[in-house]
């Protein structure tokens, strides 16, 4: 008796576990999250400004925001409505025929100063109103780095996220041959677009850092007699300045989080 009453107590044992397994098991589901439907037009140009900036612009804001994943361009193919009409009316019914929920329009002006304006309105199509528009002097050189901004005006409005699109990315560029390396400081946009260097590539320079608060650069260079010293770059003006020639060994520089130290 006593033998059975331990047999089946050692069953009981045996599957407890297995139970409690079942009983702590989760099953996790994946979240989708369909793009925001979103068409871009030309942008208008008006008192004789370059054409070319008018379609340039709308390219790079489409290009920053489809990159992300959470918008889904409306070829422009599908638009009823020509860019030039909406300056006086916009059509919501023509756009929400193609399936658009949100709308970007926009114009360019060349300034008697030489400068150019560049103005943008977001507009949601269901809703039938303006959600945003904003309008920006710049010189024409500068009109890649107005796109970014526009971007990141739509992405922060449309997502309540802030964007990242005017952002700039600055790194060790290395060429020549293998044995003999040449490492410059460079800086781009996060597209890949307006690569620079900033040094001659004379001294070997490495682990560059921004500055949180300025348009300004620490990194560590090596001269002439191999011997490593803090920088600054500062993007502004171009001009860059020895922060120490600390003894000993020295590593990869960087900003406080406030910015005012290195």
């Amino acid at each position: 008796m006593n033998k059975i009453l331990l047999s089946c107590l050692l069953i009981a044992l045996s599957v407890m576990p297995s139970v409690a397994k079942a009983e702590l098991r989760v099953d996790v589901t994946k979240g989708t999250m369909d793009p925001i439907p979103i068409a871009i037009t030309d942008f208008v140009a008006k008192d004789g400004s370059n054409d070319q900036f008018a379609s340039d612009i709308p390219k790079v804001v489409s290009a920053d925001l489809d990159s992300t994943g959470l918008f889904k361009l409306v070829s422009p193919q599908s638009f009823i409505q020509d860019a030039a009409s909406m300056q006086t009316q916009i059509r919501f019914n023509e756009w929400k025929a193609i399936n658009a929920q949100a709308l970007v329009n926009g114009t360019v002006t060349k300034l008697p100063d030489g400068r150019t304006r560049v103005e943008f309105r977001l507009f949601d199509v269901f809703g039938q109103q303006q959600l945003t528009g904003m309008a920006y002097m710049t010189t024409p050189q500068n009109w890649r780095r107005i796109s970014h901004i526009i971007a990141d005006e739509i992405y922060k409005r449309l997502t309540g996220e802030n964007g990242y699109f005017d952002s700039r990315i600055v790194y060790v560029a290395e060429s020549g041959p293998a044995i003999k390396r040449v490492k410059r400081l460079a800086i781009m946009d996060q597209d890949g677009a307006n690569q620079r260097f900033l040094t001659s590539g004379q001294a070997l320079v490495l682990t560059p850092r921004f500055s949180p608060s300025t348009q300004t650069i620490t990194y560590l260079s090596y001269g002439t007699n191999n011997k490593p010293r803090v920088y600054i770059y500062d993007l502004e003006t171009g001009r860059q300045e020895v922060v120490g020639d600390f003894p000993g060994m020295t590593f990869a520089p960087r900003f406080s989080p406030d910015g005012n130290k290195v």
